[in-house]
């Protein structure tokens, strides 16, 4: 699959995550040190990685609920030079947790 821009691709995957029931987030990019292009980027579900431990673990009275779960869902995409195109090099499609579903309002669709 290919896309004109960075925003392309995550419009896409943003509307993909809506039909499945999953939020997703920027994760991590690449740029070119000269001209500052963006050159990769890697969306991710919302649930990805785990929360490192909070060295104040003992002062805290009322803790925040554990969101992450270590899902490994996500698209990469890379910049094809020649065609100044993004293209998809990389896609995981399963969740290590209930997706939400057909619990989204149409309007959000």
């Amino acid at each position: 699959m290919e896309f004109d821009s960075e925003q392309a691709a995550y419009d896409f995957y943003n509307r993909y995550r809506g039909k499945k029931g999953f939020s997703i987030r920027r994760e991590t990019h690449g740029k070119n040190k000269r001209t500052k292009e963006l050159t990769s980027r890697l969306f991710v579900c919302c649930k990805e990685g785990i929360r490192s431990k909070d060295n104040r673990d003992y002062m805290i009275r009322k803790p925040r609920a554990e969101t992450r779960t270590g899902c490994g869902a996500q698209l990469c995409i890379k910049l094809n030079r020649r065609n100044n195109k993004f293209f998809v090099t990389h896609f995981v499609e399963e969740h290590n947790h209930p997706l939400v579903g057909k619990e989204y309002p149409r309007s959000l669709i």
